[in-house]
């Protein structure tokens, strides 16, 4: 949620700081504005700044504040990863609790809180000890089982000493619940050893379907990186056929990552090769082939969750095409400084090129920050026009913090459209609609959104259009972003009462149905997604190759305590979801963020990448790959565009594919693009064919261009390129990749723990 108390006292320093002349090149600029803007004791998120902060003032504190000061101090070293030096402080401020009737200059919530911090950071130490320091592949999973549960029991046990003694004195608390039952399953001793009045059955955390279970095989493959929040592209950027890996963490000194597919079942890492380790931080990142020159680029999205720290530029990386990237934000006209995570790429105006339209976060109606659009010049420059194009989103006395954006074409007219996700349950999401374009090329959009019946009022992350039910209409999905209004909690709270029955107050999920009349119908509840989805990372793909999308909800929140489980959803034939977190193993309850659908592997079905870890400086993980082990069950097709007169990728082309399935005859329908707003698959449609034999017919109807190809009995299971205008598509012959696992080597796992350790 939006946490600024913390920046109240250290304004005057934001606005008595210099303002320098603009460096010649983006490297120095990112520098700059880290030190200006991000590792200053104003930014909670920094947290080895703020020890040093902190530990300044007590030195010099009275008496009288001197608690308050070691409560601050004892959040910032847990929130840093000094977690041993954070149970000292709470330990002490606790002996004090216990020998007096209170504890000076501590607010009552901070006293109530201090034995709930405890338990925390204990649990935290218990996940340090073995799920990061000693990394398997069942580590944080649950139902924790076999090398998942911990060998160092120190952490859990400890923790669950305390959260019973909460308990005995609170029955009703439901987040110590949850993290009691979370404390057992790492110790092996979940359900049985629960106290039965406390216990949260089995059977709540079931899956509704016998999904086949995703192994993470990151470890092995060195791409389980350790870090912090941040955006994944996985896509083929050497052009070789293969899909590569681009990850990011938000801290503003950390560099991309960037791996190739070595085409031989191993990854390398390639980041400083690629020219990268001077382009820091990123929540999140958006892939695309601006130029049209064959070579996939990527826009950086920088400053999220800072409020009025977070004037961080974006970046634009120019894929060179020798492995190498260039940041060409100031020549393309691209420069600007607002919060923001989420971008959608699209040729708006219709000419070939592909236009960016980024969502910004404003905070207040004094803190300003409109969202962009930037129309591609077709000379590797872009111009912003949302204020006449309609779609500044935030402006004078309308505040809106943008959490996702995403664009397609909802209405069939040839022009596509925005959808913006608010982070606001006073305010509801907008739907705009393309008009089309004035004299200057200019697309002008209209806020469609009561008239489209999307009118509520919803807190809500990231969103996507996709065809859930295949009926040839772009549906809306959005997760839905608000928890209990308990300050001392965390979501934890609402996910007890979901697993136990119990009411609750966080937003569920929102899936709005596409009538075909240019209207949307509410059928969360319908299809079974009326459920807390407190995602955000989230992202769809295809498990099984059935035809139909299924989400992953890549779950958690800023607040340190958020150990919530990441959640899949599989579309039974667009009818309703089933929760297969268990049975698939996707339940990791470490912090998710970015995530891809994407077939690493080449052997016809998507595995999926996600990017771990939280905001605080020591809420650190590994990033886990899910191998899917569903190649052999059904049919698939890979297809990649080569636009002509449309943009070069064909994003947000629609691609309709008839097949014979058991003697019954269906369309499957899909948009190329690269999912949802956090975390992008590839730019090339991997689709399920179910139990077809044969692609009767596949059509394309190309953005931008409008022209429509046909081809017909295509072979299942292989990989395709199609150029517009061709006659013929042709094979793209390339082996599947049997994995070759590797030790875990200092590739894989950036140690930025450590690293951050030494800051203080």
């Amino acid at each position: 949620m939006k946490y600024w108390w913390w920046v109240i006292g250290g304004l005057w320093l934001l606005t008595a700081c210099h303002v320098r002349e603009q460096p010649e090149n983006m490297q120095e600029i990112l520098r700059q504005t880290a030190e200006q803007y991000f590792f200053v004791p104003e930014n909670p998120y920094a947290s080895s700044v703020r020890i040093r902060y902190l530990d300044s003032l007590l030195r010099q504190a009275p008496p009288s504040s001197k608690n308050q000061y070691k409560y601050r101090m004892a959040e910032a070293l847990l929130y840093g990863g000094s977690t041993r030096e954070a149970i000292q402080q709470l330990q002490e401020l606790i002996r004090v609790k216990n020998t007096g009737r209170f504890v000076l200059g501590l607010e009552d919530y901070q006293e109530d809180r201090l034995e709930s911090l405890l338990a925390l950071a204990y649990l935290r130490l218990g996940e340090q000890q073995n799920c990061i320091l000693n990394h398997t592949s069942a580590s944080c999973i649950i139902p924790i089982q076999a090398t998942g549960v911990h060998q160092l029991t120190e952490g859990s046990q400890k923790a669950i000493e305390i959260l019973e003694q909460i308990l005995q004195n609170d029955s009703r608390d439901l987040h110590s619940r949850w993290l009691l039952n979370v404390a057992y399953m790492t110790l092996g001793k979940y359900p049985e050893q629960v106290p039965e009045e406390w216990v949260i059955p089995e059977k709540a955390l079931a899956s509704e379907y016998p999904l086949k279970k995703f192994p993470d095989i990151a470890p092995q493959l060195g791409l389980a990186i350790d870090g912090l929040s941040g955006g994944v592209v996985v896509d083929d950027f050497t052009n070789d056929g293969y899909l590569d890996v681009l990850a990011s963490t938000w801290f503003a000194d950390e560099p991309l990552r960037f791996f190739t597919n070595g085409a031989d079942g191993t990854f390398s890492e390639k980041t400083e090769e690629a020219g990268l380790p001077g382009i820091t931080g990123g929540l999140n990142m958006v892939q695309a082939d601006y130029d049209n020159d064959g070579w996939l680029d990527v826009l950086v999205l920088r400053g999220a969750w800072l409020g009025p720290l977070g004037k961080h530029p974006n970046s634009l990386l120019h894929n060179n095409g020798d492995g190498t990237f260039t940041d060409v934000t100031l020549e393309a006209g691209l420069l600007s400084f607002h919060p923001t995570q989420t971008a959608t790429w699209n040729d708006f105006n219709n000419d070939g090129w592909l236009d960016v339209f980024i969502g910004n976060e404003s905070t207040s109606p004094e803190d300003i920050h409109a969202s962009e659009l930037y129309l591609n010049q077709q000379d590797g420059t872009f111009r912003e026009v949302a204020a006449l194009a309609g779609v500044t989103v935030s402006q004078p006395g309308m505040d809106y913090f943008v959490k996702g954006v995403n664009s397609g074409d909802y209405n069939n007219d040839g022009r596509q459209d925005l959808f913006v996700s608010a982070l606001d349950g006073n305010k509801r999401n907008i739907l705009f609609r393309n008009e089309g374009t004035n004299d200057e090329g200019v697309p002008l959009f209209k806020d469609v959104t009561v008239e489209a019946g999307l009118g509520e009022n919803i807190s809500s992350f990231p969103t996507w259009f996709f065809d859930y039910n295949n009926d040839g209409w772009l549906d809306i999905f959005v997760a839905g972003y608000n928890r209990s209004s308990n300050v001392i909690s965390s979501v934890t709270y609402d996910i007890a009462a979901e697993y136990l029955g119990l009411p609750f107050t966080a937003e569920t999920a929102r899936l709005y149905q596409n009538k075909g009349d240019g209207t949307f119908q509410n059928v969360t509840e319908q299809v079974g997604l009326d459920r807390i989805a407190y995602a955000m990372g989230a992202n769809f793909g295809d498990l099984d190759n059935d035809g139909y999308l299924d989400m992953y909800m890549s779950t958690g929140e800023v607040n340190f305590a958020s150990i919530i489980p990441n959640r899949m959803f599989r579309n039974e034939q667009g009818s309703y979801f089933q929760d297969v977190t268990s049975s698939g193993g996707f339940g990791h309850l470490q912090k998710g963020h970015a995530v891809s659908f994407a077939d690493l592997d080449q052997d016809g079905d998507q595995d999926i990448y996600v990017v771990m870890g939280g905001a605080y400086e020591g809420d650190h993980f590994q990033n886990v790959l899910f191998e899917n082990p569903y190649q052999q069950e059904n049919a698939w097709i890979t297809i990649a565009l080569s636009g002509t007169q449309a943009n070069k990728r064909g994003v947000g082309s629609r691609l309709i594919l008839e097949i014979e399935e058991e003697s019954k005859k269906r369309k499957i329908y899909r948009d190329m693009n690269s999912g949802g707003s956090f975390g992008c698959s590839p730019l090339r449609l991997q689709v399920g064919l179910g139990k077809a034999t044969l692609i009767q017919s596949l059509t394309i109807q190309w953005a931008g261009s409008g022209r429509v190809q046909t081809f017909e009995n295509i072979p299942v299971n292989q990989y395709i390129k199609i150029e517009e205008g061709g006659t013929t598509f042709y094979p793209v012959n390339l082996p599947a990749l049997p994995w070759q696992p590797k030790e875990e080597s200092e590739h894989s796992s950036h140690q930025l723990s450590q690293q951050h350790t030494l800051k203080q």
